[in-house]
């Protein structure tokens, strides 16, 4: 996503922006009626009734409005609502500016990263909000701790992890990584990104018993699939999973963990190299999003470097 900065004295402004090259294109966009209603939806999110009484136009003409900044990418469709017998679909704004820019590569600039895909940004929307990381990545402590007396180590994994959530984002200075033994009460409310299972992270444990790939804790590690009904010993396995925060039903959780070190750090590769996969749901449930990998070394240096969905 690309952002337009707003920079005042002493204060600065991300704003989520649609770079066009073609003035033509962003023409349509700023016709008078579609501008109005993309303005209406960057504040909360509208159906057409809402904006037909709002604007004292046709639901008819906004509907038409609302398909044409779908189509662009300037909204999205947020949730479809019963009403009186007929669905309403409230729609939400997805950028909030517009720039045209020669296309003529700027001289010097690096080439462009590849773009996530909408069910990919839909997946990590939670979690990336105006800009910023919006929640905290929390990993096992290195030391001993826990009812486990285990100590974590998936440290270098948050790494991979970091750089990929940060190549998605403008420059942050803000302290966003956090220790199981560390985070408070507040934190636990917001979105979270759990690295580790719950034998090494404490907060993994905490939500467990909701994921829909349970993490054994009797006897020998192994991951149990309440879709597929399927279990997975090997030491290589492991898991991408989001559920809604037990502890705040507004937050999400993400778990990228797996039965051991090595799991975790194919999970994370997954999670990194496949996240459209991932965001198009489990294979035997497309409305759950738990995935299960295994780790392949391709290149036979010892190290995990790709991964095989096993559902």
């Amino acid at each position: 996503m690309s952002y337009l900065v707003m920079k005042e004295r002493r204060t600065s402004q991300l704003i989520p922006a649609r770079i066009f090259s073609d003035p033509k294109i962003a023409q349509s966009v700023l016709q008078p009626m579609r501008w109005r209603i993309l303005t209406e939806l960057t504040t909360e999110e509208k159906c057409a009734k809402d904006l037909s009484k709002a604007f004292g136009r046709s639901e008819q003409v906004i509907c038409y409005h609302l398909r044409e900044l779908e189509k662009s990418g300037f909204i999205r469709l947020e949730k479809t609502v019963k009403k009186r017998g007929a669905m309403a679909k409230y729609y939400k704004a997805e950028q909030k500016a517009i720039a045209v820019i020669p296309s003529n590569p700027v001289r010097g600039a690096q080439p462009s990263q590849q773009q996530l895909t909408e069910s990919a940004s839909k997946l990590l929307d939670p979690f990336i909000s105006q800009g910023q990381l919006n929640g905290h990545i929390v990993l096992g402590s290195p030391d001993t701790h826990g009812i486990f007396r285990s100590r974590a180590r998936c440290g270098d994994r948050a790494t991979d992890l970091a750089l990929f959530l940060g190549s998605l984002l403008p420059m942050t200075r803000e302290s966003v990584v956090r220790l199981d033994t560390e985070v408070s009460q507040q934190e636990l409310m917001r979105n979270l990104i759990l690295v580790g299972g719950p034998r090494v992270n404490t907060v993994t444990l905490m939500v467990n018993e909701g994921l829909p790939v349970k993490y054994e804790l009797t006897g020998h590690n192994m991951m149990v699939s309440r879709i597929s009904g399927k279990t997975y010993s090997g030491e290589d396995e492991g898991a991408i999973q989001m559920i809604v925060n037990p502890m705040n039903q507004d937050s999400r959780v993400l778990v990228i963990a797996g039965n051991s070190y090595l799991g975790t750090r194919a999970a994370v590769l997954a999670f990194i190299k496949n996240t459209d996969q991932i965001a198009s749901g489990n294979s035997m449930n497309r409305n759950v999003v738990a995935s299960v990998v295994t780790g392949l070394d391709v290149n036979s240096d010892g190290l995990v470097d790709d991964v095989e969905f096993l559902e």
